[in-house]
């Protein structure tokens, strides 16, 4: 398994003529962060300061900005991502957050980021993905990535009788806080693409309660299974599920279930079951992976989870 481990780098860069800093790992220098945290605002509507505050900022999420002094210009994320599947192993990255300033656009500076990260790490990835929206389709594929279509899972269902106990966690709470990693550290799940990121579940269900997850996890303690879900009118949506030891997911499904509940979906392509598969396809979203990972979407019906996207 590859690990890696980054500290904080500093370099002068010059693009066209023009000299920049590239900063990388730099989220322990408060006056930059400020600068990341009010563009990424800029652009998506959220920060990444309950993330650093948080603690749960681990190497798994790697930021690459050129700043102009103590200005930020462009950005990249890569998020890593140990991802299982029936196949292989695979370590993967995912470029996301990548913004240009508008006084700043078409001047290869987003060119610039994304060709350092594939050098830095040629060695140690076994591909990436990521996802662009319609203004940048025909960028990516300058790249090497090719756009695949997902499928998301779904199937009619019907509630039977359950007497299992569940219990929602809340996160603030510390008990509730070492169960819900306790789960993440040594559960498994049934997911055939299983991009499980530590800090990312924390960045979705812990440092960012906006984000509407976290108040959505519960655990059934006789399957020793612990849930991500919400419901959603008549159907119940599924984001991740962890199990200890045995596989009991049907049966939680049916225990999270509401009597309203005539659909269970999933935020993630599972290895069994009688599920159907449709089109998916986030708001105008596309997903583009690199050639290595073709296989995984055109052989087979598959979408990245959704709590894996950055």
């Amino acid at each position: 398994m590859y690990i890696i481990i980054v500290f904080m780098q500093i370099k002068q860069i010059n693009i066209n003529d023009k000299t920049y800093t590239l900063h990388i790992a730099y989220q322990a220098n408060e006056t930059l962060r400020k600068s990341f945290n009010a563009m990424t605002f800029d652009f998506w509507e959220f920060t990444f300061e309950p993330y650093y505050l948080s603690g749960y900022w681990d190497d798994s999420c790697l930021i690459f900005s050129l700043f102009e002094e103590e200005t930020i210009v462009a950005h990249t994320t890569l998020s890593l991502f140990h991802t299982h599947t029936p196949e292989k192993q695979l370590f993967l990255g995912q470029l996301g957050t990548v913004m240009t300033a508008p006084t700043h656009t078409k001047q290869g500076l987003s060119r610039f980021l994304m060709e350092y990260i594939f050098d830095a790490y040629r060695d140690q990835l076994d591909g990436y993905f990521l996802f662009a929206n319609e203004t940048v389709l025909d960028f990516y594929p300058k790249f090497g990535f090719v756009a695949v279509p997902e499928f998301q899972a779904s199937k009619k269902f019907q509630k039977q009788p359950s007497a299992h106990e569940i219990r929602r966690l809340n996160l603030t709470n510390d008990s509730d806080l070492q169960l819900f990693q306790h789960y993440l550290k040594h559960g498994q799940t049934a997911c055939r693409f299983d991009t499980r990121s530590y800090g990312l579940a924390h960045f979705y269900c812990y440092a960012n309660a906006d984000f509407g997850f976290a108040d959505s996890i519960y655990v059934i303690p006789e399957l020793e299974t612990l849930l991500l879900a919400q419901q959603e009118e008549d159907n119940l949506l599924i984001y991740q599920v962890y199990y200890l030891n045995e596989n009991q997911v049907d049966k939680a499904f049916n225990a999270l279930a509401t009597e309203s509940t005539t659909q269970i979906t999933l935020g993630y392509t599972p290895t069994t079951g009688d599920y159907v598969f449709h089109p998916y396809r986030e708001e105008d979203l596309t997903l583009f992976v690199t050639s290595s990972l073709l296989p995984y979407f055109t052989a087979q019906q598959t979408m990245i989870p959704l709590l894996s996207h950055t």
